[in-house]
């Protein structure tokens, strides 16, 4: 077996918000249970934007050399090196971590909500040429799954979380708020189920290939009327759950509209900067409407989104619109905080 001796490698440094270089570092030791893998693919998160900014859980990620690879967590590749402990994985190994790392030992952890763990910490530092992971906390790759594909593990991963919650069934209806790359695998996901998927979005070349993922209706907000529409097709009814794939204000307010009495709404985008939404309360009392939020995902949902791209249930390739070298990660993050791209991935 070949000894892994290599002790540099190329990694993004954050200095200050936006000042960001990409700067040769050392490559981490590993622990006895862990393994270092040569990171292949990773997707930028728009948390990872924030955190970019600096307007994002900067406690956990400081500035200057110690923010190195910084907060990426859509990382995927192949081990390089194994702790002497492993037991399971070997070098070659392709592999994609659980990114959580409950506490389990808090509240939520004996609940099983470990994506709520109040102790969690998160494998994060994908933005560099390797990365390290606990053994336990890793997934092996599918044969038929490509890096590209792998790197959308966690995106899938929490809107089957999503899914879960609003436990779609044949012949109802969801509406999916938003047609960015969340919302359409969201589309994907809860076609699934065999639903009926009606999307709002206000970019137009979203909204096509909303239609080419599966949705059945598709419309925009700023020129047609997104309740009228979606009580038109339920019988007057609305929509049995909605899904808010996006942060806006407006977006969420509009969900309450459209969604039928005891239906769900979920709100699953994070809103930077913070707002506050204007609701008549009577139109949750009087209708019974679940309000809730979904966030994150727990590691059987990485499992299952790994099983659905092994059986090819999902088109996630597609969603790909830019792809740079670890040397313009500049680029992709003003690309991604521009609003003009699907997902970006870096290659390292």
């Amino acid at each position: 077996m070949q000894i892994f001796d290599k002790k540099k490698m190329k990694a993004a440094v954050l200095y200050g918000p936006t000042d960001l270089h990409i700067e040769e570092v050392d490559i981490p030791e590993i622990k006895p249970d862990e393994v270092l893998i040569r990171v292949r693919a990773i997707g930028i998160c728009p948390s990872d934007v924030r955190s970019y900014l600096g307007i994002y859980k900067r406690q956990m990620y400081p500035w200057g050399k110690e923010s190195y690879g910084l907060s990426g967590h859509e990382w995927c590749g192949d081990i390089v090196k194994v702790g002497e402990a492993v037991k399971d994985f070997s070098v070659g190994d392709r592999v994609v971590p659980e990114i959580i790392v409950p506490c389990g030992s808090c509240k939520y952890c004996g609940m099983g909500f470990t994506h709520l763990c109040k102790n969690k910490g998160n494998i994060t530092r994908g933005y560099a040429e390797y990365a390290k992971s606990p053994a336990k906390a890793l997934f092996k790759l599918p044969n038929n799954v490509s890096f590209i594909e792998a790197a959308f593990s966690e995106p899938i991963a929490v809107c089957l979380h999503a899914n879960d919650i609003i436990s779609a069934k044949p012949g109802q209806t969801v509406l999916i708020i938003g047609g960015g790359p969340m919302g359409l695998i969201h589309v994907q996901v809860t076609k699934l189920s065999g639903a009926q998927v009606i999307v709002s979005e206000v970019v137009e070349s979203r909204l096509k290939m909303a239609k080419d993922f599966g949705a059945d209706i598709t419309l925009n907000p700023a020129k047609e009327d997104m309740a009228r529409i979606v009580k038109d097709q339920t019988g007057g009814y609305g929509a049995d759950a909605v899904i808010v794939a996006t942060g806006s204000k407006a977006a969420i307010e509009s969900a309450f509209k459209a969604v039928r009495s005891a239906g769900t709404i979920v709100l699953f985008g994070g809103t930077y900067p913070p707002a506050n939404i204007e609701v008549d309360p009577n139109i949750i009392h009087y209708g019974e409407i679940n309000v809730t939020g979904s966030y994150d995902h727990v590691p059987h949902h990485i499992e299952r989104g790994l099983k659905l791209l092994e059986m090819k249930k999902l088109n996630v390739e597609k969603l790909v619109s830019n792809t740079f070298p670890l040397e313009q990660l500049k680029d992709g993050f003003e690309l991604v905080k521009s609003g003009y791209a699907l997902k970006v991935q870096v290659k390292p």
